[in-house]
């Protein structure tokens, strides 16, 4: 079945446009960090080109004291990126149905006190609500969020741009962006990450011996079950897939569609992955009515999995996005990288990226969340 499904995690911020075409490369090129900003007459501002490609004026950097985040993926990279999340004065709820709450604690400690009651499920902003929390800047994706905005004079930036394709890109270039806002060095360390990532990965399949195939299912509610086909506005498993050696069993599919069990029987996946709505372990139980898995190799395997989740879900562009394709190649090649391995290596980008040692038990909820958290 090929109707498209625009769930309400698409509205979260998962339109992203994708060019990447089946059976090739996925273009990881991320478009030049723009120059300094420059000044115009008074020094408290300055004038930046955005990934929307508008001219937008935005306070000195030392000005910078209230920021509204309107889009919720881009939660990720905030937090990891402002100075002190205690200037976060206003945040979409959103950012939290598809993120792991104890890790968010630990980047984000003040998280559950910022105010999310301006915006509503569908995107509608309160204008009076937002005005009363008296941002400095706003962030936002696309023209539907910017739109909901009305016509507010605050600064308001845009993550969306047309010419991105694939995760390494639209994380590098939002990462960038806020690099600029917040006056940082640290221009493309996001993409030291991802070239350790791609390093680790290309010696790790030398020894790939088969490829497998696995199968993300976007969504499963109400009977309903959303895979993730090729790359387009609203799938990135492909690009995932392709960095870690892996097929995707609904690469003939365009982005996102609904499909039947008789079609996931034809494709007969050799793993599982889990996006949203009902977890992995519901189809490992075989207890979502209406639907029998048991007949699949991945059940037989018990290959279904949740995809990991810190201040975002992995599959998304998100601030961890570089250690999806290594947990990846885990799942589908066990013998080319062991848990321990994988473990060490979120350990240390945590405390690369965040300063933060994790706990063992904070390893276990970040690949295990969903399960131990009941939902």
């Amino acid at each position: 079945m090929k109707n498209k499904i625009i769930t309400s995690v698409l509205a979260v911020g998962l339109c992203l446009s994708l060019a990447a075409c089946k059976g090739k490369p996925v273009d990881q090129t991320v478009p030049a960090v723009p120059q300094q900003s420059s000044v115009p007459e008074s020094q408290d501002k300055r004038i930046i080109t955005d990934l929307g490609g508008n001219k937008v004026e935005i306070p000195d950097v030392s000005k910078i004291q209230r920021v509204v985040v309107i889009s919720p993926p881009v939660m990720s990279f905030v937090v990891k990126t402002i100075p002190d999340t205690e200037m976060i004065a206003g945040i979409n709820s959103r950012a939290f149905t598809t993120s792991n709450k104890e890790i968010v604690s630990k980047i984000f400690p003040n998280w559950q006190s910022v105010d999310t009651s301006f915006i509503d499920a569908s995107f509608a902003v309160n204008t009076e609500s937002l005005l009363s929390l008296d941002p400095d800047i706003i962030f936002y994706y696309g023209n539907v969020q910017k739109q909901g905005l009305g016509d507010i004079d605050i600064p308001s930036v845009d993550f969306f741009s047309k010419g991105l394709n694939g995760p390494e890109a639209v994380s590098v270039s939002w990462d960038n962006q806020l690099s600029e806002i917040f006056g940082l060095d640290t221009l493309s360390s996001l993409q030291k990450e991802w070239d350790r990532t791609n390093e680790k990965v290309t010696q790790l399949l030398q020894n790939q011996n088969q490829e497998k195939t696995a199968l993300c299912v976007f969504s499963n509610a109400a009977g309903s079950i959303t895979v993730s086909g090729t790359d387009s506005f609203d799938a990135y498993a492909q690009s995932f897939f392709d960095m870690a050696g892996i097929q995707n069993a609904a690469a003939e599919i365009d982005g996102t569609a609904e499909v039947s069990m008789e079609q996931i029987y034809q494709w007969n996946p050799d793993m599982i992955i889990v996006f949203h709505d009902a977890p992995a372990q519901d189809i490992l139980d075989n207890s979502i009515e209406g639907q029998d898995w048991s007949l699949l190799k991945a059940w037989m395997d018990k290959a279904v999995y949740d995809v990991p989740r810190t201040t975002y879900s992995w599959i998304t562009p998100c601030s961890d996005s570089p250690l999806l394709p290594l947990w990846l190649v885990s799942k589908a090649y066990t013998d080319l990288i062991s848990d321990s391995e994988l473990n060490t290596e979120i350990s240390e980008y945590y405390q690369r990226n965040y300063h933060i040692n994790l706990t063992d038990d904070d390893v276990d909820s970040i690949l295990g969340y969903r399960k131990a958290a009941g939902s």
